[in-house]
């Protein structure tokens, strides 16, 4: 059993919420899970918390991270910040063929909402939207802000009831990138992004 294999199904069980935010994970468990000895669970625990998925406090153990909501609406200050950057500088950069692409995953993930696979259809769209920007740094934060937000709106089933909202401001998106309207598309990512907040934080707060 690779450090690698470790760090996978971990991370995939964090981001399908099977592991919620604040659960702890026990060394020992994990170690027996996989037929490894302690230093390779050691190991995939620091890299994910390098992912920021996992909180690691010496001595004591490591959990899945749990974030506040004014902690999360911290993570979308900054996702508004990279997003809004990204898909502005990537409407005015696409190709044609980066277009398509745009196209064929907001296609694929519509056909996957309300299903286990819209999660990963949510996030090829968006990486597909910001990859002709050619900024892999930003990308790879807000693919670590994205997740952050993804294990946390997982516990919360009344989410789902907004998919077809989701799925218009994604049509939306698509449409001003494909035009090449690059501040039109900035502005409708952004109040997709800003309505996405508000409702995730409404129902962390339980109302």
């Amino acid at each position: 059993m690779t450090d690698n294999t470790i760090v996978d199904a971990l991370r995939a069980d964090i981001l399908s919420g099977e592991l919620p935010p604040g659960a702890e994970l026990h060394q020992a468990g994990i170690a027996e899970r996989f037929g490894a000895s302690r230093i390779p669970v050691r190991d995939a625990l620091a890299s994910l918390a390098g992912e920021r998925l996992v909180t690691i406090r010496p001595n004591r153990g490591a959990w899945v991270v749990s974030l506040s909501p004014a902690e999360i609406g911290e993570v979308f200050e900054l996702r508004l910040m990279l997003e809004c950057n990204c898909v502005r500088a990537a409407a005015a950069a696409a190709s044609p063929e980066q277009v398509d692409e745009v196209r064929y995953q907001l296609r694929r993930s519509s056909l996957e909402a309300g299903r286990a696979g819209w999660s990963k259809g949510d996030r090829d769209f968006h990486e597909a939207l910001y990859q002709p920007a050619a900024k892999p740094r930003h990308v790879r934060l807000i693919g670590e802000l994205r997740n952050l937000c993804r294990i946390h709106a997982k516990g919360y089933d009344s989410l789902k009831a907004h998919t077809p909202r989701w799925l218009e401001d994604h049509e939306a998106i698509a449409a001003e990138f494909a035009a090449g309207h690059a501040t039109a598309c900035e502005k409708a990512l952004r109040r997709h992004l800003s309505a996405t907040r508000d409702v995730l934080l409404q129902a962390m707060s339980g109302s």
